[in-house]
C-alpha cells in the first residue's frame, strides 16, 4: 500500500459550488509550527467544496492499487451534530465515489495531536481514463486541512497522541479564538445557519413567483392574440 499526501498548492474551490467559503491560508499545525493549509465551510447550511486531481499514470496511481490518503484535519463538527466533513474519491463516473466521513468518528484518524487530528484513509483506485480526482466537502461547521512534514508517515505515527477530550460537543476548532464554541458563537453559528435557510426559501419563492407571474402574462398574451 503507497501513500498519497494532501499538498495545499495542488488544491482549489470547486468551481461547481457557487457557496464556496474556503481559502489557502496559514495556521499553526499540530508542532506548533505554522503550515500551508486549506480552511473550508462555515457555521451555515451552505457547501464549500475544495478539488484535487492526480494523474493516472505509472508512478503516480494505478487503477486497482491500493493507497493510503494522508493529511492532518482541524475542526469540521459543530455542537449541533448536523455537519457535513467528508472526503470523496472517483474518477470519471462521480456517482460512483467513494465517500469518507470525518466527523463524529465515521472514519478513524490514526491520533490526535494538539487538537490535530491524523488521517490515513486507505482506498482502492477506481477505474479513471486520465487522472483520479479527490475533493473535501463542508458544510456546518469550518474545518482546516494541512499536510504531512516532509511527507514523513512514520514520524507522525510515533507521536504520543492527546488524551481523549469528553467534555466538548464538538472537536477543537482553529476558527474560534479559544478553540471551542461558547454560548455567543454557538448562538451566532444558529443564527447563521437559519438566515442562509432564509434566504434560500426566500430565493425559491422568488423563482416560483416570477414563474407564475410570467404564466399569467403569457396566457394574457395568447387571449390577446385571437
Amino acid at each position: 500500500m503507497r501513500d498519497l499526501f494532501f499538498c495545499p498548492e495542488r488544491w482549489e474551490p470547486d468551481p461547481m459550488i457557487s457557496t464556496n467559503a474556503a481559502s489557502e491560508t496559514r495556521v499553526r499545525g499540530f508542532s506548533g509550527r505554522t503550515v500551508d493549509a486549506w480552511q473550508l465551510g462555515d457555521f451555515g447550511a451552505d457547501w464549500t467544496a475544495i478539488t484535487s486531481q492526480i494523474p493516472m499514470e505509472t508512478g503516480w496511481l494505478e487503477a486497482g492499487a491500493q493507497y493510503r490518503f494522508c493529511f492532518w484535519l482541524n475542526g469540521g463538527e459543530n455542537s449541533r451534530g448536523d455537519e457535513t466533513c467528508m472526503l470523496e474519491i472517483f474518477g470519471d463516473a462521480w456517482e460512483q465515489r467513494l465517500r469518507f466521513r470525518l466527523n463524529r468518528n465515521h472514519t478513524k484518524p490514526l491520533l490526535e495531536k494538539n487538537h490535530w487530528l491524523l488521517f490515513a484513509v486507505p482506498f482502492t483506485a477506481p477505474e479513471a481514463a486520465e487522472a483520479l480526482n479527490f475533493r473535501f466537502v463542508a458544510a456546518g461547521a469550518v474545518c482546516t486541512i494541512a499536510g504531512i512534514p516532509d511527507m514523513d508517515m512514520s514520524a507522525c505515527e510515533s507521536l504520543t497522541p492527546d488524551a481523549p477530550d469528553t467534555e466538548h460537543a464538538a472537536r477543537h476548532n482553529l476558527f474560534f479564538p479559544h478553540g471551542w464554541q461558547d454560548e455567543k458563537s454557538a448562538a451566532a453559528a444558529e443564527q447563521e445557519q437559519k438566515t442562509s435557510r432564509r434566504k434560500k426559501i426566500a430565493a425559491a419563492a422568488a423563482v416560483t413567483a416570477f414563474c407564475a407571474v410570467g404564466a399569467v402574462a403569457l396566457g394574457t398574451y395568447l387571449k390577446k392574440k385571437r
